[in-house]
Order: structure tokens, then sequence, then C-alpha cells
């Protein structure tokens, strides 16, 4: 007994200089800040706040000063002074590295992160003047490629991050594009990012012919209000992507919407009016040089234009209309103006208990074509955010809805229409009916081109409506332990009319009026439980969250053809067509998973990232359906290491991570493990048969991709300069394509998995700086670069394969394999190639058998590097946003897209006078021009299978200019609001390049450029 009483006299004056000091910590509005640091200034001695915002801390130390750090927040020295219970309220730090990030199933920030995620904020999507919230990221992203495929109102974007991982299953040289995976509000985006539309249009005319535009068609996303986004993160590394498995192994693309904010109810309005044109393009040949031309090609062919119907000779262009008529198609088709008009309107209130946000949308858009083309967008949108007094259960509901409308053109050759000859007579006559003769000359395109404005009686509409819902469900159980559901449901619907009516066609042939009407329907729910603990451990902060994914698909699609209209009144109701044909489509995927995430973060300095997730999909066979993904990352932070702030101080922040997963891919199309059969359309003895449509093998499974990804991150100067470089490698093998049968087998193709392994590498960097910080100024700017490369490992039996004169292993899978261009016969005037043993030839012969014959490797379509740089200045209240894209490539130019062979019966650009042969002798860059399908016809058909027609389409575009003014504060008081911000914003202002087209983007001579947009606007806070 003695001994005891000796302790406990020992711990008297030891208790009585030791303190337990316990607080919470929040931010300005009051909410608990997880993940705190709370420190006793001088020692080691620290603990962490819990997701609670509270903390204890024991104490021996006389005149203790706790200090309270945060990765979002300012640092904060507090004296104790005897307190035991203390309540911090901590600032909000301004830096980029403490935004908070949408990552998959929940948020982060840059510091804390390991994996490569960049965001794009609400702010830079306002500043342009885009409809459509894919536009906003060209070139904003490292590591993204935004294509447009058309200028024109609702057109489709190509979306690729980090290179192609996939074959070119067709082997037609416009391979399905390997797209990310869209995630709206926590909501697999119903249609993704697919094209929609099932009929031909302006918007989608295909690569057939001159048209050129393989992935043309209705962007799904033109559906979305970008004034109603948040933010848009892109997630690219196997960290940030391989808790989505399969569904992640191209990248993820998370589109989070607005919600609405503690404080006073605020009424926000918006509105801006603007115009949009066509920017400089190649001129065409104006009545003298066309004529000169089409005199020449007669020339050279031995001929005289003669003004007899069905002769070789014959040219009405020469012989019958107006030599001296002149005009410019091109001016007439596409140099109009279009107009836009965009409205917004959104009110929010909220405590702290609640929040709301309700907004709506109206967007216009006029096609530069004539007529009254356009298309238009109304939106809602609605989002409610709750949370109980005691901060156990949360619900949050956001919902958004839209209706668009595209009317257009039916018939694609409103795109080339500005072909025609320039001395082509008025199209129509006096009471405005189209002409289709003149003076004996048939104008239907059997000689003469067909009536331009033909084109214009087609009538193309298509209308979407989109619904995307989601609704969460949370519950703290025990403190640190949370249970939630995240319930989703996307549908968007499509419907279509394509009329081709009597006044559109030539009456001498006896037309059949024909309508078509189809709908296109997607849709997909998904239920997605989740546990999450959340705990801290002396200086750790851990967390573990486990779930499970529930998701169905389906894709309905209908096709009614409508002939033999007796009146035009009738053709927009299918029930008017004495005759129908019909045709339908069902398709529907299932898709479960199980995953889980685990994070640790010690000391803030060391973060370990681990991931895993077993993915079930119904488009496998039996014994294949399921399979395993998952990746660890890990980061260190050694800009906290005191050696390191010691010796280093101006670096204020460094971090170096590293990833490695591996993701997947299931994205082959469904059944095609079965058997698949589909009645006839026509039957025999009106009896319908059946025609098997796939040739099925249940052998394919899982293709995958390995990611592995380096990272430093640096900042200097109290992180007033930002770098952040990357190194990434992504592997591609087991690939999931449709494998090219020959023709006697009775099918063209049968889905398996190749042996191909595809290597996509490449540095991303970007830099960020706060140049120029004063009173009254500041400049700040931010720049980013990608240079990739894209590389075929290796295709084990790729010579005695279908592809075995498609790809070569060590070459990018975007290798040009053409014909080499040896220029011109100075003789012949004619083009002439190089054949394989290096000798100049004028008939090169095309690969057969497996071999590649004539054929060499002349280069690929990868970008060498692209990016982008943005300038952001204010003084006072005016602010300037100045944003350049840039992109080196190789690209195919005019030459390869002509609308025939020059000097036939079609307008043709005025370069083509400068370059061609004339006689004997001359050094030319172009063949000599042809009025007859002939020798020359022929040499120019294997110049565009050769490398004479692609070369530099590399540009730097000026892609978004911002000016905008806030009135003054007393101001603003007279008149009662608060904020009123005018401003102009323009997009695509001037592009410097040496592309031989129209447009080094689009690529397409026969498409519609990306447009110069100006606008002007208003925004109001009230």
């Amino acid at each position: 007994m003695k001994y005891l009483y000796i302790f406990l006299l020992a711990m008297i004056p030891i208790s009585g200089f030791c303190q337990m000091v316990t607080g919470t910590v929040t931010d300005i509005h009051n909410q608990p800040i997880e993940a705190v640091t709370v420190t006793i200034k001088g020692t080691s001695l620290a603990t962490v706040t819990n997701d609670k915002g509270y903390f204890k801390i024991n104490t021996n130390v006389n005149n203790t000063v706790l200090v309270f750090t945060a990765t979002n927040t300012e640092t904060l020295q507090i004296p104790l002074k005897g307190q035991s219970n203390l309540k911090i309220i901590l600032n909000p730090k301004v830096n980029s590295l403490d935004e908070v990030h949408v990552i998959a199933y929940g948020t982060n920030t840059q510091r804390n992160t390991v994996g490569s995620i960049s965001k794009l904020s609400a702010a830079d999507i306002e500043q342009q003047p885009v409809t459509n919230p894919l536009a906003a990221l060209e070139g904003r992203v490292p590591g993204l490629v935004v294509t447009a495929t058309s200028g024109m109102p609702g057109a489709s974007f190509n979306i690729q991050i980090r290179g192609q991982n996939t074959l070119d299953a067709a082997r037609n040289g416009s391979p399905a594009k390997d797209q990310p995976l869209f995630i709206v509000d926590g909501v697999p985006f119903a249609p993704q990012n697919t094209n929609t539309n099932q009929f031909h249009s302006v918007l989608s005319p295909g690569n057939g012919g001159v048209y050129g535009n393989a992935y043309g068609g209705v962007s799904p996303f033109n559906s979305l209000n970008p004034a109603d986004i948040e933010s848009i993160e892109v997630l690219k590394d196997a960290d940030a992507t391989a808790i989505y498995g399969s569904r992640g192994g191209n990248g993820v693309i998370l589109i989070t919407t607005k919600k609405g904010k503690t404080g006073k109810t605020s009424l926000d309005l918006g509105l801006d009016n603007g115009i949009s044109v066509i920017g400089h393009t190649m001129p065409m040949m104006n009545t003298q040089q066309y004529l000169q031309m089409r005199r020449e090609a007669f020339a050279n062919d031995r001929l005289t234009p003669n003004n007899i119907l069905y002769d070789p000779a014959y040219a009405p262009d020469l012989t019958v209309f107006d030599q001296s008529r002149n005009t410019d198609w091109k001016n007439y088709f596409l140099g109009n103006t279009a107009h836009h008009l965009n409205a917004n309107a959104a009110i929010s209130s909220g405590n702290a208990n609640t929040q709301f946000r309700i907004a709506s949308g109206f967007n216009r858009d006029t096609y530069i074509f004539p007529g009254n083309y356009g298309d238009n967008r109304i939106s809602l949108s609605s989002n409610i955010h709750q949370v109980s007094t005691d901060k156990k259960f949360l619900l949050d509901f956001t919902t958004s809805y839209s209706y668009d409308k595209n009317s257009s053109s039916a018939s694609q050759n409103l795109l080339t229409a500005y072909s025609l000859e320039p001395n082509y007579p008025n199209p129509v006559d006096a009471n405005g009916n189209l002409l289709w003769n003149y003076n004996g000359v048939p104008l239907d395109g059997s000689y003469a081109s067909s009536n331009p404005y033909s084109s214009f009686k087609q009538e193309y509409t298509v209308s979407n409506t989109s619904l995307n819902s989601n609704l969460l469900l949370s519950y703290e159980l025990i403190r640190g332990l949370t249970i939630r559901t995240s319930l989703g449901y996307g549908t968007y619907q499509n419907k279509e009319y394509s009329a081709t009516p009597f006044a559109s066609q030539n009456p001498a042939y006896n037309p059949q009026a024909t309508a078509n009407f189809g709908t296109n329907e997607f849709t997909t729910w998904i239920i997605e439980p989740q546990l999450e603990y959340k705990n801290t451990f002396k200086k750790a902060l851990y967390s573990f969250l486990a779930g499970s994914t529930f998701q169905k698909n389906s894709n309905n699609t209908t096709q009614v053809e409508g002939l033999g209209y007796i009146n035009d009144d009738l053709i927009h109701s299918i029930s008017g067509a004495p005759t129908q044909t019909a045709s339908d489509g069902s398709f529907e995927y299932k898709y479960t998973a199980l995953f889980a995430r685990f994070n640790f973060r010690w000391d803030s300095k060391y973060i370990i990232d681990i991931n895993g997730r077993r993915d079930g999909s119904s488009r496998f066979g039996p014994g294949k359906q399921f399979g395993n993904f998952g990746s660890v990352g890990a980061g260190w932070l050694f800009s906290e290491e005191g050696l390191f702030k010691e010796h280093l101080p101006t670096i204020s922040y460094g971090k170096l991570r590293a990833s490695y997963g591996i993701t997947g891919s299931d994205a082959i199309g469904d059944y095609n493990f079965i058997s698949r059969w589909a009645p006839t359309t026509y039957g025999y003895n009106n009896v319908l048969g059946y025609l098997p449509q796939n040739l099925a093998n249940d052998q394919f499974s899982w293709a995958t991709t390995k990611k592995l990804e380096l990272g430093l991150e640096l900042g200097f100067l109290q992180d007033r300069i930002l770098l952040t470089s990357a190194w990434f490698m992504n592997r591609t093998g087991n690939q999931l394509i449709q494998y090219q049968l020959p023709t006697q087998t009775g099918f063209n193709t049968v889905v398996e998995n190749s042996p191909a392994l595809v290597q996509n590498t490449g540095w991303e960097f970007s830099l960020q700086g706060k140049i120029i910080q004063s009173k009254s100024f500041t400049w700040n700017a931010a720049f980013n670069a990608t240079v990739p490369k894209n590389k075929l490992l290796s295709f084990p039996g790729l010579s005695t394969s279908s592809y075995a004169t498609t790809y070569i292993v060590g070459q990018s899978i975007s290798v040009l394999n053409k014909f080499k261009s040896a220029g011109v016969n100075q003789q012949t005037g004619l083009f002439q190639f190089y054949d394989a043993t290096g000798i100049i030839t004028d008939t090169p012969q095309l690969p057969a058998s497996g071999s590649f014959n004539d054929y060499y490797n002349v280069g690929n379509l990868d970008p060498k590097f692209y990016g982008g740089l943005q300038n952001f200045f204010t003084y006072k209240n005016l602010q300037l946003t100045v944003f350049l894209e840039f992109k080196k490539q190789f690209g195919i130019n005019y030459l390869g897209q002509l609308n025939g062979v020059p000097g036939w019966e079609f307008n043709q650009p005025a370069a083509l006078l400068s370059a061609r042969w004339t006689k004997e002798g001359d050094n030319a860059t172009f063949q000599k021009f042809a009025s007859q399908y002939n020798d020359a016809a022929t040499a120019y058909n294997n110049f565009t299978q050769s490398d004479g027609i692609y070369s530099d389409a590399s540009y730097l575009r000026v892609k978004t200019v911002s000016l905008s003014y806030l009135l003054p504060a007393g101001v603003l008081k007279k008149l009662s609001v608060k904020s009123i911000r005018i401003y102009a914003n323009a997009q695509n202002l001037f592009t410097i390049t040496s592309y031989k087209g129209n447009d080094p983007e689009t690529q397409n001579f026969y498409g519609i450029p990306t447009l110069k947009t100006i606008t002007g606007g208003l925004q109001l806070n009230l």
C-alpha cells in the first residue's frame, strides 16, 4: 500500500501541469472542418479534427500556443491563456491547390490527391459564348483533345483522353474514337457522347463522296445548359479512374451542376446576344477563272466544247450559260450571318440546414445558310440540399430537363453547293419555283449541276428531350461511419423527321415524295449503395469506402419510311404514305460491380490511395462476365518536411506522386456472344423471313488498360507560381475488335479479342502564375501543354491478319500507309509516284494479299503537341481574358477533298490555277486539268491515296477573348442590386495557320468550319 501512496504523491506535480484542451473548428459559414492538424507550437504533439471538426489534445507546456493548419484554410495560432474549450473559425485560403475537386464518389483537393485530375470552373465556362459544354474544354485541359466536327449549331465533338487505345476495326481510316465515361451529377449520361441521329443531314453528312465527316452528327451534350454547370473534372490516370473499373478505361469526365448556397435569396439574370460568321476560307474561282479551267481541260483532252446532249464534249457552261454572269456561290451559301440569343435565370437561397436552386434557360442559334434554320433549347434545373440539425442525415436531390429542336436541311448537297458553276443560271423562276431546265440544259446533275435550291425544300428536324436526376441519401450511423445511397435516372429521347417532297425533285423523272420518321431513346438507371468510415489517429487521417453498383442501360430505335405521297401537304404524316416500311431495334445492357477505396494521410505529408473494383457485364458470355480492376497511388508532400522548409523556403509547395493500375473495357456492343436474327424487310410470297445479324462468339472477354503515371508538382513564392508535370504510359491489350472476315463466310466481321498491344505515352505540363498582384491591377496567367506519342508495341500474327496492310509494329495506329507522290510528270502533266523500289511510276500498285506493294509509311495523324495559354487581367472593375489554343499536327488538305476531278463541271479553289501543269517542261505541283474520265482522272484518284493530300495542319487560334465590367458599389446601391456585369465575349476570333484548306480543326473542305462568334451581354444579381 505504501507504494501506491508514493505513486500518487509523485503524480500530483505532473497532473498539476497537464491540461486537456478540447474544441471545434469551423469555417466562416459555421460548417465543421475535417482533417485540421492541431499542433502544440514548439513540440511534436499534434492531433487531427474529426468529421465534426472536434479535437482534443493534452498539454503540459507553459504558455501553450496551438497551431491550426489545414489544406484549404489560412494557418491560425491561438495562445491558450488558461482556456480549455475552444471554438476556432478558420478563414479560407485563396489557392488553386485547395480548390475542391469532384472525384469518384467524393471530393478532394489538388494538394491531397495522388491522381491526375484537371478542373474547369464555372468562371472559365461563362467567358465563352458556347452552347455545348464540350466546346468549353478545347485547349484547356492537358491530355484532353476536343475536336469539333462542324461549326453548325448542335454538331458533335470528338473527345479523347490521352490518345487512341483501340484499333480501327473497320479499316476505313475512321476508327471509333475511344470515348471517356461521362457522368452528370453522379449519373452516367444516358447517350454518352454518341451521335443520336439516325438519318443523314447537313449535320451528319457521313464519310462518303466529298463530305469527309465520318464523326459528324447531333451531339447529345447540346441538351446541357453551360450556365447550369459548376465544374467539369477530367480524370485521367489509374488512381482517378480505376474505381470506375471497365467504364473508366478511356478516362472519366464528371459534370457537376450548380447548387444552392447559404445566405439570403439571390436572383441571377443573364442575357446575351451576338452573331457568328465564317472566318477566312479558300476563295473559289470566279467565272473568268472557271471558264479558263474548263476550256483548258477540253483542250488537254483534244475536244471542242459543244451543245450536243450526251456528246463527250457537251459543255453547257461554255456554250449555253451566260459567259458574263458571275455568282459567288460560296458567299451566297456560307457568307451569311448566324444569330445567337441566350437568356438564363436562377434563384437560390438557404440556411445552415437547407439550400436550394432553381434555374431556367433559353438558347437560340441560327445557321449561316439562307433560310429559317436554327437550333432552339429550353432548359430547367433544380437542386435541394437538406441536412438535419444534428448533421447526421443528408438529402441531396438534383434534376435537370431540357428540350432542344434543331431544324436544317436533309440534303448533304447543301454543303457542296458552292462548287456550283459561277455562271450557273438563276435556280428559280419569277414565281419562286425551282428550274429544272435552262434553254434545253437539264439542271439535275446529269451534266450541269443539280439545282442547289432543292436542298432548301428537303426538310430535316430533330428534337431531343433530356432528363437527368439524382437522389443522394446519407446517414451517419456512428461517429465517422456513414451509410449512403445514390439513386440516378437519366433518359434522352430523340425524334427525327427527314423529307424529300415533290417540290425538291425534277418532275421530268416522275419522282416519288418520301419521308422518314425515326426515334432513338436512351435510358439509364443506377443504384449505388455505399458505406464509408472516416477517422483520425494521432497525425493520421484515414477513410475506407465500400460500395456496389447496379446499372441498366437501354436503347430503343424505330425507323419508318413513307413512300408515294400524292401531295406534299401530307408529307409530315406517315399515314399519308401509300407505302410504308418500318424497322426497329432494342438493346439492353446490364452492369454490376463491387468497389472499395482506402485513403490514408499522415501528418499532411504522406498519402496512400488504394482502389479496387470487380465488374460484371451482360456483354460477355458465360464464364467471361466478371473482371477485376484496381490501382494504387502514393504521394509525398516533401515541402512539409522541416528540413526542406529550412533550406528551400522559395519552394512553398512540392509533391511527388505516382500511380499504377488496371482499368478495362466492355465497349463492343450488346448480344455479340449469341446468334441474333431479325426479320427481313421485304417478304417472299407475302411471307417474311429471318436474316442472321452476327457471327456468334462466346469466348471474347474484357479488354484491359494498364496505366502508369509519375508526377511532380511545385509551388514557388508562396504558391504564386504553380507547376504540375506528369509522365504517363498506358498500355491496352486483349482488345475488343470487330475482326474483318472474308465475304464468303457470310459475315463481314466477328467480335473477338485482338492480341495487339497499343501504348500511349506522353508528358503533360501546366503552369499557373500570379504575375502582378496590386491593389488596382492584377495579371494572372495559365499555360498547359501535352506531348503525346502513340505506338503499336506488338501484334502477333499481324502479317497473316486482316490488318496486315493497315498497321506497322512500332508505328502509331493512326499511321498513314499511302502512295508516295513524285510530283507531276513534266512531259505528260500527270501525277506520278514512287514504287516500292523507289522508281518513279504512273501506275502504282495498291496493297493486296498482305503486301503493301507500292504503299509507304508517310506519317501519322497524331498531334505532336497541343495546349493553351490564358492571360487574365483586372484593372479595378474591368476584366480582360485572352485564351490561345495551339496544336501541332499533320492532316488532310483540300487536295484530297475536291468535288470531282479539276476540269470537270464543278467550281474549284482558285489556288489550283497557279499550281497546275499547262505545257511540257512545267515544274508544277498539280497535274493538268481534264474534262473526261481518262488517264488524268485515274492519276488524280491515285493522288488522293498518296501523301500529296496531307500536309501541316498546325494552328494557333485566339480561342476566347472576354471583356467585362462590374459596376461600382455606389451605383449598385442606388439601383438596389447586388451586382451588374456588362460583358463582350468572342470565340475563334482569328487563326494563324499555313493549313491548305478552310479550317485546320475540322479539316473538311466541304464542311462548315468553326465559326467566329461575338456576343455582348448583361448579368444581374438581385
